[in-house]
């Protein structure tokens, strides 16, 4: 997946040089040379930045045109989309073709022990979640629930919401969210 040269292209198409991409990013001119060229691995938040200022969905970096009808409804196992948030030992993965008008998005989360969200959440979606392997902790407000291999939750992303592997294990979920958040960047972009 060429990310970096999707931003090269969109920052050329709007005359923007590195360093004015830079500096609205909150980033080093250097990083951005180093996305541009696939040298960097940015995070989700540096990428949502970078989408805001070119006003293009975040999703838009991942697409990729392959002209197969297949992929409209079909994502291979093989070809997900996957997201790290180091600071928070999580790997995300979209679950969705990303070239489709959908209304839902769906994703797996793997959280290491130890992982934690690195604030609270906000977002105008609805989220639903089940836990497929461990016990996470889910802050929804200023209540804290821990939820089971097996249970699932609900809760509308107005809500404050925040979580915790506080196990020894890692803890893998699953999520379906309307509407879309990754596609969209003006949203507060929650990885549960």
């Amino acid at each position: 997946m060429d990310i970096g040269s999707k931003i090269r292209t969109i920052r050329k198409s709007m005359n923007l040089s590195v360093r004015q991409l830079a500096e609205e990013s909150g980033c080093t001119p250097s990083f951005i040379s180093q996305i541009e060229r696939n040298v960097a691995n940015p995070s989700i938040n540096s990428l949502k930045k970078i989408a805001t200022i070119m006003n293009v969905p975040l999703i838009s970096f991942f697409e990729e045109d392959t002209g197969d009808s297949e992929e409209e409804f079909i994502l291979r196992k093989n070809r997900r989309i996957k997201l790290n948030s180091s600071s928070e030992k999580t790997e995300l993965f979209l679950l969705t073709p990303t070239n489709n008008n959908r209304n839902i998005e769906m994703h797996m989360i793997v959280i290491e022990p130890g992982g934690k969200s690195d604030k609270p959440y906000v977002n105008n979606a609805e989220e639903v979640g089940y836990i497929l392997k461990g016990t996470l902790t889910l802050s929804l407000g200023e209540e804290e629930y821990e939820v089971n291999e097996g249970d699932s939750v609900y809760f509308p992303g107005y809500i404050p919401h925040g979580w915790e592997n506080k196990s020894d294990s890692e803890v893998v979920t699953l999520w379906a969210v309307t509407p879309p958040i990754i596609k969209n960047t003006s949203n507060e972009r929650s990885p549960v």
